[in-house]
C-alpha cells in the first residue's frame, strides 16, 4: 500500500508456495485417515468380530469406510485447488483399492519375518507394567510399519496415478506466447498512463521500456504534473520521436489527478498504469493482455521485480500462484483473500485493466495514501470477470526513489485506519462470515506492515 509507491512488498522466493502447501494438507489428511483405519479394525477386531478367522472381515469394513471418509476428507481439504475430473475421482478409489487388497496385505506379510522384534516389545510393556497384549503390540507394530510405506507411495506416486495431466493446483494463469485472438487483423489498442513529476533520473529507461514493447498497437499518455526539473522536456522529445506518444502538461495536482486526466484521454480497449520511475520488460503489454482472449476476464495481474534503491538489494514478488475462487466463496470473499495473503493487489501498475470499465472510476484525490488500492477494489466492484495471474515478474518497481511519498505516509496509523475504513464501505453491512475472516486478517497484516514502517525510519 503506498501512494507514489505502493506495495509493502515481501520477498517471496520462488518456490511452488501453493503446491507445497497442498502437500502440507495432504500429508496431514494422509494421517488422519491412516488413524481411522486403525482405530476402526481395531474396534471391529477386538469388540465385534472377536473371532481371528474374520479377521479379513474387519480388515474389509475398516477399508471400505476409510476409502469413504478418504474420498470426503480429500474432496473438501486437498481437492480445492486441483482440476478434479470424473477420470481424477475413479482413479482415487483405484488406487485405493489396490493398496487395500495387494499392498497392504503384502506389507503385513512381509512384517511377520520381524516376530523377534514384536516379542522383544511385549516383554518390555510387560515389564514396565502396561497392559498391552502380545496381539496389541503385533497389530500395533504391523499397522505403523504398513502405514509408513503406504504414505511414501503416496507421496511418490498418488499425484501421478490419480491427476497424471496435473501435478499442480488448478491456478488462473497465463504466460507467453500471446494467444491468437479471435480477430488477428484488428488487434486491441492498449493504453498507458504515465504521471510524470521530477523523475528526470529515471525517465528515460521508463520510456525506453515502453516504446521497445512487444506489443506494438499501443497509445502512451505521459501526463507532465508540473514537473519542476528536466522530465517534462524529456516527454516531449520522446513524443517527437513516436507518435504513440501523446504529452498533457498541466500544473501540479498530484498523482491521483494526472492519472485521471490520462484516462480521459484514452482510447484505447485496455489500460494500464506505469510510474515514471519505473521500468516494466518487453514483454509486459503481450503478456498481461493473454488472459483477455477470454471474453471473461476483467483483471490481469503479474508478479514484480522488486528494487530496494538505498538498500542496493532486489528479489522477485508476487510469482507464485493464488489458489481460484471457490465455489461457494463470494466475490467479495475471494478478494479479501487476495489482499490477504500478498501485496500483489494493492498497486494499481502491475496490472491491466478493461478501458470502458476504468473510463467510469476516478483515483480519490483527497487520499495521499492507499489510493492505489482503493481505486482497484472500485474496479472489481463494477468489472464482474475473472481475475487472471500472470506468475513472471514483467514490472521492475524502485523502491525508495526520491519521489516516493510512502515512507512518509506510511508511519501515520491514521491512514491506515481510513484505508481500513474504505476497505469495510466497499465491503458494505451486510458480509458473511468469511468476509469478516479476511477483512481481520488484513486488519491484522496491515497493523503489522505499520509497525515494519516505523521501524525502517528510525
Amino acid at each position: 500500500m503506498n501512494s507514489s509507491k505502493k506495495n509493502q512488498a515481501k520477498s517471496t522466493p520462488k518456490k511452488d508456495v501453493a503446491t507445497s502447501r497442498h502437500a502440507i494438507r495432504y500429508f496431514f489428511v494422509g494421517v488422519g485417515v491412516t488413524l481411522v483405519n486403525y482405530i476402526l479394525f481395531t474396534i471391529l477386531s477386538n469388540l465385534i468380530i472377536k473371532n481371528n478367522d474374520f479377521l479379513w472381515l474387519s480388515n474389509m469394513i475398516a477399508t471400505v469406510i476409510t476409502i469413504i471418509v478418504g474420498y470426503i476428507a480429500h474432496s473438501n481439504i486437498t481437492w480445492k485447488e486441483r482440476n478434479v475430473t470424473k477420470s481424477s475421482i475413479i482413479r482415487f478409489f483405484i488406487w485405493n483399492i489396490l493398496i487395500a487388497i495387494i499392498v497392504n496385505p503384502a506389507l503385513v506379510q512381509f512384517f511377520s519375518i520381524f516376530t523377534p522384534v514384536y516379542e522383544f516389545a511385549h516383554n518390555i510393556t510387560t515389564a514396565i507394567n502396561l497392559p498391552f497384549t502380545y496381539e496389541f503390540v503385533l497389530t500395533t507394530g504391523s499397522f505403523v510399519f504398513t502405514a509408513i510405506v503406504v504414505m511414501i507411495l503416496n507421496f511418490l506416486f498418488y499425484d501421478r496415478f490419480v491427476f497424471p495431466k496435473s501435478h499442480s493446483p488448478k491456478i488462473t494463469t497465463s504466460k507467453s506466447p500471446i494467444l491468437e485472438l479471435s480477430i488477428r487483423n484488428q488487434e486491441p489498442k492498449v493504453s498507458i498512463v504515465v504521471p510524470i513529476y521530477n523523475t528526470e533520473k529515471y525517465l528515460k529507461a521508463c520510456l525506453d521500456s515502453i516504446t521497445s514493447q512487444t506489443y506494438k498497437n499501443l497509445e502512451i499518455i505521459l501526463v507532465d504534473d508540473g514537473a519542476t526539473d528536466d522530465s517534462g522536456k524529456i516527454a516531449d522529445k520522446y513524443a517527437k520521436k513516436d507518435s504513440r506518444i501523446t504529452v498533457i502538461h498541466q500544473e501540479n495536482q498530484g498523482q491521483s489527478t494526472a492519472r485521471n486526466n490520462g484516462i480521459k484521454k484514452a482510447t484505447g480497449d485496455y489500460i494500464s498504469f506505469i510510474d515514471a520511475d519505473d521500468k516494466i520488460k518487453p514483454t509486459f503489454i503481450t503478456d498481461l493482455l493473454t488472459p483477455f482472449s477470454d471474453a471473461n476476464a476483467s483483471l490481469s495481474v503479474c508478479g514484480m521485480h522488486y528494487k530496494r534503491l538505498k538498500q542496493n538489494t532486489a528479489n522477485d514478488v508476487y510469482i507464485n500462484p493464488l489458489r481460484p475462487p471457490r465455489k461457494s466463496e463470494s466475490r467479495k470473499a475471494y478478494i479479501l483473500y487476495l489482499l490477504a495473503v500478498d501485496g500483489r493487489m494493492y498497486s494499481s501498475v502491475n496490472k491491466l485493466y478493461r478501458t470502458k470499465t476504468v473510463k467510469s472510476l476516478q483515483f480519490d484525490k483527497t487520499l495521499n495514501f492507499a489510493e492505489d488500492t482503493k481505486f482497484v477494489l472500485d474496479y472489481l466492484k463494477k468489472a464482474k470477470g475473472e481475475i487472471s495471474f500472470v506468475l513472471e515478474p514483467l514490472y521492475i518497481y524502485n523502491f525508495g526513489t526520491s519521489t516516493s511519498t510512502i515512507n512518509r505516509t506510511a508511519v501515520n496509523w491514521q491512514n491506515w485506519q481510513t484505508s481500513y475504513q474504505n476497505l469495510k464501505s466497499w465491503l458494505g453491512p451486510h458480509s458473511t462470515i468469511a468476509e469478516k475472516f479476511w477483512l481481520h486478517t488484513i486488519h491484522l497484516r496491515w497493523r503489522i506492515s505499520f509497525i515494519r514502517s516505523k521501524k525502517r525510519t528510525k
